[in-house]
């Protein structure tokens, strides 16, 4: 009896030690590859963090229950790990995805801002191809390359095609188009590409009711820049005699750009001191403006200044407008203005990328893009995602600007019960 119990014992540790042959592992170059691209989300996530030593088991098991053989094996457990951290912004791209993400925008582009999903044309900026090409604000463009389904295209993607004619493959061509205007059948439309001065100054005008109109559009880095600050003063100068009774920001076409520039132009209206912060779980980068001198600045250091300032006007009643193309550093300055009393916001929803990142290449090229800061108000609410108006109304493209601009006409609604109400 003795003898059988020895040998069944001996052959179920034989089982034991085959099963565990048998099971599933990962390879040494799946795991060294993991932990990484772990040690790389530890260190530069600084806005989320976690239990990272059982974030860290979890991914380990679950590579090795797939039997990851290639860096590309570990993928799946990364990014679940990214969404178990909680940033909502976080990317982790192969190594074709990344070379597209990575690639700097050429000195070409169509002169076009197109809204996503749908569509719609927000903007042709002047002297260029798309501009030649005869289209123009509210068109609707219906179809790309053929294609339809415009919806499906990811924001970042739906960008650099119709800015840059920039395919998922890295390449840049011209456009071919369908193009609706009005109740018009589509019709076909090439837009090429071309060099051509893309910046766009901020204007403003007087509305009736004692209100000014200001539109802040993006800014474009370049020596036109250095010039946008003074361009908003200005324009104040011109609307504001001193008998405004209010005044709208309209910030529904700026995607970003240079912050320090549209932070000292908005300054007269969005208020001395503090008007935000960049901050991470552990610090915070304030951003604010000195009335005095005109600057904005970052953490005490002056980083745009206007010659000559227009006074301050802290206590106007202002309306800010946004929609789905407002921002990155757009919407930093949709922050500046939150918290600040006499202020509501009117339109649409932001593009919820008030953060900022940065990216890590991977040894097979992928690509981590973390978040390592998002915006915060003078008042220390915190932004990561979609910012909402206060009340909504959606941007007619084909009258944007006009006097009956829904968005507008809301807004001058708002403004003249506020100022009556002071």
């Amino acid at each position: 009896m003795r003898t059988h119990l020895s040998v069944g014992f001996v052959l179920l540790l034989g089982s034991l030690a085959q099963a565990q042959t048998n099971a599933p592992q990962a390879s040494v170059e799946a795991a060294g590859y993991l932990q990484a691209a772990l040690e790389h989300i530890e260190k530069s996530s600084r806005v989320y963090t976690g239990d990272w030593e059982a974030l860290r088991k979890t991914a380990q098991k679950a590579i090795a229950a797939a039997g990851a053989k290639t860096t590309a094996d570990t993928y799946p457990a990364i990014r679940d790990m990214l969404r178990t951290l909680g940033d909502k912004h976080a990317l982790l791209l192969d190594p074709v995805a990344a070379k597209l993400y990575s690639k700097k925008r050429g000195a070409e582009a169509t002169g076009l801002l197109v809204v996503p999903p749908d569509g719609g044309v927000a903007l042709v900026l002047p002297n260029s191809p798309a501009a030649a090409a005869g289209l123009a604000l509210g068109d609707r463009i219906v179809a790309v390359e053929g294609v339809a389904a415009l919806a499906e295209l990811p924001p970042s993607e739906f960008m650099r095609l119709f800015r840059s004619g920039q395919r998922q493959d890295g390449s840049t061509g011209p456009l071919e188009l369908r193009v609706k205007t009005g109740t018009a059948e589509p019709r076909a439309v090439k837009v090429g590409l071309a060099a051509f001065d893309e910046y766009l100054a901020p204007t403003g005008r007087r509305l009736d009711g004692g209100v000014g109109y200001l539109e802040l559009p993006g800014v474009v880095s370049g020596p036109k820049a250095a010039t946008y600050d003074d361009a908003v003063h200005e324009v104040l100068g011109r609307i504001d005699d001193g008998t405004l009774r209010g005044c709208i920001v309209d910030l529904r076409r700026n995607t970003g750009g240079t912050l320090w520039p549209m932070l000292a132009g908005i300054g007269p209206l969005a208020g001395a001191g503090k008007l935000g912060a960049f901050v991470s779980a552990h610090s915070g980068a304030v951003m604010s403006y000195d009335a005095e001198l005109g600057a904005a600045k970052s953490e005490g250091y002056e980083l745009a200044r206007v010659d000559k300032p227009h006074p301050l006007r802290d206590t106007l009643p202002v309306a800010v407008l946004t929609g789905p193309l407002t921002t990155h550093l757009g919407e930093a300055v949709v922050v500046a203005f939150a918290g600040r009393a006499h202020t509501r916001r009117f339109g649409e929803g932001t593009r919820g990328m008030p953060i900022g990142n940065t990216s890590i290449k991977l040894a097979d090229g992928a690509l981590l893009v973390l978040t390592v800061t998002v915006d915060a108000d003078r008042n220390g609410t915190r932004y990561d995602t979609v910012i909402p108006p206060d009340e909504v109304v959606a941007t007619d493209w084909a009258r944007f600007g006009a006097a009956d601009d829904p968005v507008v006409v809301a807004a001058c609604r708002w403004l003249a019960g506020a100022a009556g109400a002071k």
